[in-house]
């Protein structure tokens, strides 16, 4: 979305005390689409949040130090090679660095999850959107809110719950504002779905 500029910016701490902002953008050309992003207010310059690599540059280190003092078998010294390419790979590929929605009424509604490698997308189309609620979860002893999309599925095993935002884990305040908007589409959408089935009788 070259043609976005934000017309909203909230700032608040995450569940986790993690000081998160959410920017929300509208297209120039098309008023109706939006893209809500969450990103860590703290992130430097290359994308990564401070002390993240600091902390895996030490455990290799400490890692290694080990080796150097303690007498280990060369099998030992393999299984702790392959748990620390592991955590590596766990890092890059699994540290959330922001998480975005896309919103394009009557088309789809995409959820993206930034990595320090890599995107991963979910794409929910308009039609089999059934509803946008707000979803409260117990986690051990906190209460968690979640942006839930809900789909139209005639399966039962199909799954109808979509949770947007789930690694960022904004708190409520953040939450109604992007369902407030979204349920805005819906309903204009809902309304001109009825509007055209009342023309064609």
């Amino acid at each position: 979305m070259g043609d976005t500029q934000p017309y909203t910016v909230l700032e608040y701490e995450n569940v986790n005390g993690m000081k998160v902002v959410l920017n929300i953008f509208k297209r120039q050309t098309s008023p109706k689409s939006r893209l809500f992003t969450i990103t860590y207010k703290n992130l430097r310059p290359d994308g990564t949040r401070p002390g993240a690599k600091t902390a895996l540059f030490l455990a290799i280190l400490f890692n290694l130090l080990a080796f150097c003092y303690i007498r280990i078998s060369l099998t030992a010294i393999l299984v702790v090679i392959i748990a620390l390419s592991f955590l590596v790979y766990f890092w890059f590929t699994h540290s959330v660095q922001s998480e975005s929605l896309l919103v394009i009424p009557t088309v789809c509604i995409q959820s993206s999850v930034k990595y320090v490698w890599g995107k991963e997308d979910v794409f929910v189309d308009w039609s089999i959107i059934d509803d946008v609620i707000i979803n409260e979860v117990i986690q051990m002893n906190r209460v968690l809110y979640y942006l839930t999309v809900l789909k139209k599925e005639d399966n039962p095993d199909a799954v109808r719950l979509v949770p947007i935002f789930k690694y960022t884990k904004p708190r409520l305040v953040m939450l109604q504002k992007i369902y407030s908007e979204i349920q805005t589409f819906l309903i204009e959408a809902q309304r001109e779905k009825a509007m055209a089935a009342g023309d064609r009788v």
